[in-house]
């Protein structure tokens, strides 16, 4: 089952206009910005088949939030239920199960052990993101309202590590354009007026346009830095906008696909700056590469920002539907870990890296003036990548005959082993066709 991209995006479209239907129909009483916000989002979808609705589906920013509030929503709903009806030790393991997915888990469980009061601090941190994300909402659907009929809205600002977003500006959708606040002390929120398609703020307030990749959308986010204690959003790279433009131009000559689905797939670029990290995404942050743009060359960066475009593209081929069947149990072997991981980083370390050997091997054919040495290398690494996505697909081999793979996944096993031999045989298709891309 092959996606274009087309088909891959329609299909989207559609999933995340079912889950908006079944968010809107469901009770919010319980949560203030909820209570606030939920005419704006009915207001951005009262528009059948106009262009805006149609960007606002296609808006991976909403996408994310999307997920954000069905998760929670789900947590929610079983804590209350069980805090005031008591619950098996099933709910309560499904509980744990959840919360374990997510960074509050040690608030969760403080003492180390599943207590009494787990199921109402679980509930009480639902309600607390909840009221986060329906916040966060009217700054998301910002730039596709109706030019009539909204009147205020009100902005938030804080500081939004996943976005590398310092807390004294509000990021305007998916634009260019930030909020920032000029004034004395930390700000928290700002009333808008909507009219005729033109915002009108008052206070101590600038426009300014945020950092892109020069010549595309996507946007340079301030940069991750982690410490023993906390994580915090820091400065600006200088110079990234330079770098990330050579990147994505090297991977545009080497495999013009490449560069177009790296525009289509991610928004935004978080720099960290993390000792022994390279690069990593997130299922509910889809479009945001979180990538160490401080190591190595112009080509690691290319490689970093095409590899998580491939992490991207698999995310959004899970959204519509699940590929395994997992435990989530490490026990299969990685060739790139060097011990044992879940089916499902076997399934993405596979899929990611044919994207890297393919473009090495693009890289060979269509750039003249590399050095030997660096051909060399080049070489070198397309040749491991192919032999670890080889063992990566023996694993998942193994995976479907213990019958943890679903139709789809097993018809997307056999497109990888496809275009591996492909690759093995120096196959490589015209720019705009990939099998499992």
């Amino acid at each position: 089952m092959t996606h274009p991209p087309q088909d891959l995006d329609r299909e989207l479209r559609q999933l995340r206009g079912r889950q908006l239907r079944a968010i809107l129909s469901s009770d919010w009483q319980a949560i203030a910005g909820a209570r606030r916000n939920l005419p704006l989002l009915r207001e951005s979808l009262c528009r059948p088949r106009s262009v805006a609705r149609t960007c606002l589906l296609d808006s991976p920013l909403l996408g994310g939030w999307i997920q954000d509030v069905l998760f929670w929503r789900g947590l929610w709903r079983r804590s209350v239920n069980f805090v005031d009806r008591g619950g098996a030790p099933t709910a309560r393991n499904w509980l744990f199960d959840r919360i374990a997915r997510t960074e509050y888990l040690t608030e969760a469980v403080p003492s180390g052990k599943i207590d009494a009061g787990f199921p109402r601090r679980v509930r009480d941190r639902a309600v607390r993101v909840l009221r986060d994300r329906w916040s966060d909402l009217p700054r998301i659907l910002l730039p596709h309202l109706p030019a009539s009929g909204i009147g205020r809205v009100r902005l938030h600002f804080s500081e939004r590590l996943d976005e590398g977003c310092p807390a004294n500006r509000i990021r305007l959708g998916m634009t260019p354009a930030v909020l920032l606040w000029r004034g004395a002390g930390r700000p928290r929120h700002v009333t808008a007026r909507l009219s005729h398609g033109a915002l009108t703020l008052k206070g101590p307030l600038a426009i300014r346009l945020h950092e892109t990749i020069p010549g595309t959308s996507i946007l340079l986010a301030h940069r991750l830095v982690s410490t023993r204690r906390s994580l915090r959003v820091g400065h600006r790279v200088s110079g990234l906008g330079r770098r990330t433009k050579q990147a994505l131009s090297l991977v545009d000559r080497a495999w013009p696909w490449a560069g177009e689905e790296i525009r289509r797939r991610s928004w935004m670029v978080v720099p960290l700056v993390e000792p022994g990290t390279v690069s990593y995404s997130q299922l509910a942050r889809p479009g945001i590469s979180y990538i160490n743009v401080l190591r190595g060359t112009i080509l690691d960066l290319a490689d970093d920002l095409l590899h998580e475009t491939a992490h991207h593209r698999l995310h959004a081929r899970q959204e519509l539907g699940p590929l395994i069947r997992d435990d989530g149990d490490p026990r299969y072997t990685s060739p790139w870990r060097q011990g044992l991981r879940p089916l499902n980083g076997i399934l993405h370390g596979a899929y990611t890296f044919l994207f890297r050997a393919e473009l090495f091997l693009r890289l060979l054919r269509g750039e003249p003036a590399l050095s030997p040495a660096r051909r060399g290398w080049i070489r070198t690494e397309a040749e491991r990548e192919i032999a670890h996505c080889a063992q990566a697909l023996r694993e998942l081999a193994v995976a479907d005959s213990e019958g943890l793979l679903t139709r789809s996944g097993v018809i997307l096993g056999r497109e990888m082993v496809r275009r591996l031999e492909g690759l093995r045989r120096g196959r490589l298709y015209g720019w705009n066709h990939s099998s499992i891309f």
